[in-house]
């Protein structure tokens, strides 16, 4: 990712286009501290719509921010301090609230492995954040990205009913996805996936309200299609990635 000093830029972007991606972290944010809301008045699918809105709010900013020509180092903290409310925290705040009485001690201490793991896998992220890659490996995320987590660890609320037997598989199923987000098996990032300028944006932006409106009307549905699907493509971009890399060695060898 380019970092833009606007002070040292001779034509400087206009102001709203600067604000724009940041205006809808915040919104992302917000989205999170709803769902938190939700969960401690026992309201569980308006908190599931909350964090599914919030993740499509957090594909959203970055890449507004990439088309406008705004990202910078302010939009990318700014953007993970939001990831770690809406992602590492609402989540297991969601099914705490949720599990009741059911919840124990271990599944508690899974969950907050959840939350620390989406910690460091933020702080990873930001860390190589100014790495430079070939552009085959711009693909690809290093592990499970914390909203793509936050959604999948949720498939429980979904399926099942709070009970000592949910809760053990709750507990294990907690652990392997924060494992999936400190792990370095690479995931499909879609990074490539080049959008243009205007009117391309209104475009992006119909998408993104089209889905907060089927994810409003069917929230739990929603969920179990996104993760069985999103889980079903781990092994998929594994196999590509590892076929990339074959291919572009040698060819960096020759």
């Amino acid at each position: 990712m380019r970092y833009i000093d606007f002070a040292s830029e001779r034509k400087h972007p206009p102001r709203l286009a600067w604000m724009t991606p940041n205006v809808v972290t915040g919104l992302a944010l917000c989205a999170g501290l709803l769902s938190i809301r939700f969960s401690i008045e026992g309201h569980f699918d308006y908190a599931l719509v909350a964090i599914i809105a919030s993740a499509i709010l957090d594909g959203l900013d970055g890449r507004l921010a990439r088309m406008l020509g705004t990202t910078s180092l302010f939009g990318e903290e700014f953007d993970s301090l939001a990831d770690f409310l809406s992602f590492g925290l609402a989540p297991i705040v969601l099914l705490f609230f949720w599990a009741g009485e059911a919840m124990t001690a271990a599944v508690s201490f899974c969950l907050m492995a959840f939350a620390v793991a989406s910690a460091c896998r933020l702080a990873r992220f930001n860390a190589d954040a100014g790495t430079v890659k070939e552009e085959w490996q711009k693909a690809y995320f290093t592990g499970m990205p914390t909203p793509s987590a936050a959604v999948t660890v949720l498939l429980p609320v979904s399926l099942f009913e709070p009970t000592s037997e949910t809760m053990q598989w709750l507990g294990l199923y907690t652990l392997l996805i924060a494992f999936l987000m400190v792990s370095t098996i690479p995931t499909f990032s879609g990074k490539r996936w080049h959008i243009s300028k205007s009117p391309s944006m209104a475009g992006l932006i119909a998408v993104a309200v089209g889905l907060l409106g089927v994810v409003a009307t069917y929230p739990r549905a929603s969920l179990v299609i996104f993760t069985v699907v999103y889980l079903s493509s781990i092994p998929l971009s594994w196999m590509s990635c590892r076929h990339e890399r074959m291919v572009q060695q040698p060819a960096s060898k020759g």
